[in-house]
Parts: structure tokens; C-alpha cells; sequence
């Protein structure tokens, strides 16, 4: 299947479905994940030898074990707690740009698209990041962690090393997420990815 038609096949699904986590519809997005099949709920997930990340995501933000986020002022800011620490993000969707604050340190984000990728740049947990994403391949740092993934079905598979050894992991992104703009889905990442 095609990318345009992948993305035009989800785009009415996700619309239909789910309000998003930071961000309502924005077709206008060319760079995009690839996602799993939809469902009742919309769930980000990061699954690896002894670690786990979930989070259900959903038009008031994004709940799990290690994370409680509320999004507030229709989307431009992202406050809560992240690993029992305070997490405040502003997000300026229009400049792809995203500012705050995580436990572990400062984030700055800047987001922009190159032909099929998606490059999230800039400081993450106080640590440069820079980050591709695009349906087939994750690769590079965000925060603490770096990525070597490829498609794999309906997630992406590959490596994760994150201050110490490489190990498997497997990540699972919400299918609403292909309609996020692109400021949003770094946002997401630098959330639920960039620490061990």
C-alpha cells in the first residue's frame, strides 16, 4: 500500500475517532509513524528485556504507571508528572517548536519535516537530541536513550540504549498519532522516550 493511501486510509479513522493528546487533525503533516491497528483505547507502548512504558492517550492527555499528564489551553501546554517528577511543556504548533521543563532537566524542541522524515532536534532531559522517524525506521537520540528501530509489523523493533548496555525493545504508537502535527509526536516521544 502506498504511503498516501496508508495515511489517507487512517487519516478518517483517526479524525473520526479520538481527539488527540496535543493537537486536533492536521493533514497538512506529511511525515508520519507507522501505527497499529486501531481500537477502543489509544495506546502509546515501549516494551524491552525488564522495562515497560504504557500510556493510554487521550483528548485530556496521557495516564500510565510512570506518567500523568494533563494537556490544558487547548493544546498548548502539557503539565503533570512524569516518573513521580514534575513535567510542564508549552508547545507553539505553528513553529514546531516545544519549551519546558522535565525532572531530569530542561527541553527545547524543534520539529521539522525532510521528504518522508520527521527530525525532532534539540535538548531533551537537559541532553542534545536528534531524532528521525518516518513509517519504516526510528533511529537516532532523544534524552537519555538512542534508537535503532525498524518497522516490524504493526510497532517497530530493534535496539535501545539508554546510559548502559543495548538491549531489545519493541514501540507501539496510538494510530491517531498520523495526524498529529509534527511538534506533537516529538513532544510524545521526548515524553515517554527519552528516559531508561
Amino acid at each position: 500500500m502506498s504511503f498516501a493511501r496508508f495515511r489517507m486510509r487512517h487519516l478518517a479513522l483517526a479524525c473520526a475517532s479520538v481527539v488527540l493528546l496535543v493537537a486536533g487533525c492536521a493533514s497538512s503533516s506529511k511525515a508520519k509513524l507507522h501505527t497499529a491497528s486501531s481500537g477502543p483505547e489509544q495506546r502509546f507502548s515501549m516494551v524491552g528485556n525488564g522495562f515497560e512504558t504504557t500510556a493510554l492517550i487521550s483528548k485530556d492527555g496521557a495516564q500510565g504507571p510512570s506518567v500523568d499528564v494533563g494537556r490544558y489551553d487547548d493544546g498548548a501546554t502539557l503539565r503533570g508528572t512524569l516518573r513521580n517528577r514534575p513535567f510542564q511543556l508549552s508547545i507553539d504548533q505553528a513553529g514546531g517548536k516545544a519549551t519546558g521543563q522535565a525532572g531530569e532537566g530542561p527541553i527545547t524542541l524543534n520539529a521539522a519535516e525532510e521528504g518522508d522524515q520527521l527530525k525532532c532536534t534539540g535538548l531533551v532531559t537537559g541532553r542534545p537530541s536528534n531524532i528521525s522517524a518516518s513509517t519504516e525506521r526510528i533511529t537516532g537520540t532523544i534524552g537519555l536513550c538512542s534508537y535503532d528501530l525498524t518497522r516490524s509489523g504493526e510497532s517497530y523493533a530493534g535496539s535501545r540504549s539508554c546510559a548502559g548496555g543495548i538491549s531489545p525493545v519493541t514501540v507501539t504508537f496510538p494510530t491517531t498519532i498520523l495526524e498529529w502535527k509534527p511538534i506533537n509526536i516529538c513532544a510524545l516521544m521526548a515524553l515517554l522516550m527519552s528516559t531508561p
